[in-house]
């Protein structure tokens, strides 16, 4: 049986001439977004790279004023990059000044790019280390600080092109509005330290119970919010149970304490055959998580049913008022 060796590999004492004038690769360069949405958003720029407000672009941006197709950044064989105006209604800047459509112009690093009326976007090149700083910063900006979920403003701003990409994939949107029960018990009867541990709890439950393609976000206090692509109904229905349960199921433990918490969920759905508005979508889960407090806690409430209910108890009153 041949012996088991670890294989040593030594530098060559040769050195070949095209390795002495080897190029060392250029930093990665970026898309800095500086007006316009999420504050240091990155935005990594390719060899081809296409900016708009349609779903099909490299990086999609929500605002009235980019044109579907808007801009194109290309680099070249020598490693510059190039801006191009796909003929946008109102225009693209390049430092300040508005370039013709459809004739590219040269970017260089730390040149500012703008898209329309007011998305802003810094061109920079970064090295290890300013990427990494680029970055914790940026988490910094969208994440709450207590339970390290996507805090609401970043939920707000990205619900709108997960729903256009649901669209896409011919799937609704359902949203969960999630809050803890009897919280200020919990406070009141152990102490804040033991609340944000438990609120941590609920938190670290959400991320294990949800997929990657799902957002999850602390809303406020003790109630989070999730948007999640769905098939059905059934299906959101089915999702939302299963967080509910495996929360309920779960002790909390903290300060040797041990204890556990339950939660009521709002539902409000969109699918194929019935739309709803982003704001619509939210106020709804929101009118079904009070009835779930309402009735007893614990328990997952369509929107659906409880304005169906609504609007039963509406024609019953103008029945009898005839």
């Amino acid at each position: 049986m041949d012996l088991k060796v670890s294989t040593q590999i030594c530098p060559s004492p040769v050195v070949e001439e095209a390795e002495e004038t080897q190029v060392t690769p250029a930093s990665p360069m970026y898309l800095i977004l500086v007006h316009g949405g999420t504050t240091g958003t990155m935005f990594r720029v390719g060899r081809q790279t296409s900016l708009g407000r349609a779903v099909d672009n490299t990086y999609q941006f929500h605002d009235a004023t980019v044109s579907r197709r808007h801009a194109a950044l290309t680099v070249d064989e020598d490693g510059a990059a190039w801006l191009t105006d796909l003929g946008s209604s109102n225009g693209t800047l390049l430092d300040g000044k508005r370039i013709p459509p459809h004739k590219p112009a040269r970017l260089e690093d730390g040149s500012r790019v703008q898209l329309g009326g007011s998305i802003i976007l810094k061109y920079v090149s970064l090295d290890p280390c300013d990427e990494r700083f680029q970055r914790e910063m940026f988490e910094r900006t969208v994440r709450d600080n207590l339970t390290g979920l996507y805090n609401r403003g970043y939920f707000m701003e990205q619900i709108g092109p997960l729903c256009e990409r649901n669209k896409l994939r011919k799937l609704g949107t359902a949203v969960l509005m999630v809050d803890v029960d009897h919280f200020k018990r919990i406070n009141d009867t152990y102490g804040h330290d033991v609340g944000d541990a438990a609120l941590r709890e609920v938190a670290k439950t959400l991320r294990e119970s949800t997929r990657s393609e799902d957002l999850v976000a602390r809303y406020g206090g003790e109630e989070f919010i999730i948007a999640l692509p769905v098939a059905s109904i059934e299906q959101a229905l089915d999702r939302a149970e299963q967080i509910r349960s495996l929360l309920a199921s779960r002790p909390i433990r903290a300060a040797r304490k041990e204890f556990r918490i339950t939660a009521s969920l709002g539902l409000s759905c969109t699918t194929i055959g019935r739309r709803r508005t982003i704001n619509a979508l939210i106020a709804t889960a929101d009118i079904a998580l009070y009835e779930a407090k309402r009735t007893g806690r614990d328990r997952v409430v369509d929107a659906a049913r409880v304005l169906a209910d609504g609007e039963r108890r509406t024609e019953s009153c103008d029945a009898l008022a005839v």
